[in-house]
């Protein structure tokens, strides 16, 4: 190839949706399954939300329809690690390169209490950051509204932007509900940039359509679950509680009633939340992430990236630890975990936490460390250590 070819390689545009890159696969050949196994890789214990987020990314990087989703789950059990692994799927994917403009967003940030506006432009400037990696350097007007409109907006803790607040109404609630039905319906909006025409970056105004991004939503919808509990323990309600056996990491076994929001929950309970109708109308799905069990609580502790056990072995490595962990002692860090539903993934730290602290504060005079034959140490969490935590 001639310097001149390689020059204008260089400032060829990026591939689009509709004109991928040589060499690469059209959208549509990259279906839900693939799209799932890809997911799986980030996301531990969620494999049936994972379902309809992977057929949510097919619809919108294909523009078939929107698949904006309402994710609803208990804090710890994976909302934000979902809207991470989405922008993550569209990072390695190569394929998915005009998409790449991910916004994870908190709800409260799209409204100004003062005025009681819904804030658009406040959304857009945070897609806009986005999607200036995307576009490629000097892009042009044509370049960075292509990489806005195809957008997918993820929008956390919706939840605290109820039109019902302490059971008083919430006007600002009532002003972000709107204010995202109307975008997700689609609307053309008017925002400045700084783009390059004619070889000059000079400010102009995009007309922003967006019909085709997606959006996600997520909360904890703390109280949701006090609420549908009452409901279905009402006396009259011709609904029960369920029954399971557990075996416990000790090998006892029980019977214990337990209620499952996911089970339950009907869209009149949304409704009596604070959710408008017409704005859980544009979801194509409410999702309800699993509780987490306690093999899924083990298999975070033992492998997730944020796991404070993986954590904690990347700081002993450093100083020429192995730190490891028999089979019980993680079992009954789970099982200690689990019984902490509200908090999820989270309740495994504070007990590591406590384990560990013995540990980091003075390994090379703790009674755990051992010398290699190979050369460098070891150090093993038993269930001694867990046990003596858990009953603290």
């Amino acid at each position: 190839m001639s310097p001149a070819a390689d020059s204008n390689a260089a400032l060829a545009e990026p591939p689009t949706a509709d004109a991928p890159a040589a060499g690469l696969r059209p959208c549509e050949q990259i279906r839900p399954p693939e799209i799932l196994q890809e997911l799986e890789r980030g996301v531990l214990g969620q494999d049936r939300a994972l379902r309809y987020v992977a057929v949510a990314i097919f619809k919108h990087t294909t523009g078939k329809v929107p698949g904006n989703l309402l994710m609803i789950g208990n804090s710890g059990t994976g909302k934000t690690t979902i809207m991470n692994n989405i922008q993550r799927l569209y990072n390695e994917v190569p394929e998915y390169q005009p998409f790449r403009a991910v916004t994870i967003i908190n709800a409260n940030l799209l409204v100004d209490a003062d005025r009681l506006e819904f804030r658009p432009d406040r959304l857009l400037k945070a897609v806009e950051q986005r999607a200036r990696s995307v576009a490629g350097p000097e892009p042009s007007p044509e370049r960075l509204k292509q990489a806005i409109e195809r957008a997918t907006i993820c929008v956390d803790e919706i939840d605290k932007m109820s039109s019902v607040l302490a059971g008083k109404p919430n006007a600002l609630g009532v002003v972000l509900q709107q204010g995202l039905l109307t975008l997700m319906e689609g609307e053309q909006l008017a925002y400045p940039v700084h783009a390059w025409v004619d070889g000059e970056e000079k400010l102009v105004t995009l007309e922003i359509d967006t019909k085709h991004m997606m959006f996600i939503c997520g909360g904890a919808f703390e109280g949701l679950y006090d609420q549908v509990y009452a409901r279905v323990t009402k006396p009259g309600s011709g609904e029960k509680l369920k029954t399971k056996t557990i075996r416990t990491a000790e090998g006892q076994v029980r019977i214990e009633t337990y209620f499952s929001l996911a089970e339950s929950l009907k869209m009149r309970d949304l409704f009596t939340f604070g959710m408008v109708p017409q704005f859980m109308a544009r979801f194509e799905k409410v999702v309800l992430l699993d509780d987490l069990s306690i093999d899924v609580l083990r298999q975070i502790l033992l492998k997730s990236f944020d796991s404070p056990l993986v954590r904690a072995q990347e700081f002993f490595r450093v100083i020429d630890i192995e730190l490891t962990i028999d089979d019980l002692a993680a079992s009954l860090i789970a099982e200690q975990a689990a019984k902490d539903s509200r908090t999820g993934a989270r309740a495994l730290r504070p007990i590591v936490s406590e384990i560990i602290n013995p540990l980091e504060f003075d390994p090379w005079n703790h009674p755990a460390l051992e010398r290699l034959d190979g050369g460098g140490y070891r150090m093993t969490i038993t269930a001694d250590m867990a046990r003596a935590v858990i009953k603290k």
